[in-house]
């Protein structure tokens, strides 16, 4: 019984993965500053800010996680993205996602819903020591 529900579980990631469509036509990109860094028992905080294109000015929180006490160099995390044109239109949008860090080099990986109706594959580098994040997102 436990390999039938390992086999269909399987399954039903395999076809989940299938779903996802990134486009490398349809990629975003974007650089910004980070602004502040909290530590936490649990992780911490990081927010970031820098102009996005029609998004204009964009704020970007992250919440790490470390989901596992023996691996302090990965976990989980989730935020909040909000950006405001020139013009005061508003966009926002959930990210959830997970990092790692390399060296001075945390890279995420996140799944973001924006309000305006794009749903984003993100890839995000930010470098500890210059304090600086580069990010690319892909439509799906």
């Amino acid at each position: 019984m436990k390999k039938i529900s390992l086999i269909i579980f399987v399954a039903l990631i395999s076809f989940n993965l299938i779903g996802l469509k990134v486009s490398a036509d349809e990629k975003f990109t974007l650089s910004g500053k980070v602004t502040s860094i909290s530590l936490t028992d649990e992780g911490g905080v990081i927010n970031v800010s820098s102009k996005a294109g029609r998004y204009g000015k964009v704020f970007l929180t992250y919440n790490l996680k470390r989901d596992n006490p023996n691996i302090e160099t990965q976990g989980s995390f989730s935020g909040r993205g909000v950006g405001i044109t020139d013009d005061g239109n508003r966009n926002a949008g959930s990210r959830q996602g997970v990092w790692r860090r390399e060296g001075n080099i945390i890279t995420f990986h996140s799944l973001d819903d924006v309000t305006d109706g794009n749903r984003n594959f993100c890839i995000s580098k930010l470098n500890l020591t210059t304090e600086t994040l580069e990010m690319t997102f892909y439509a799906f």
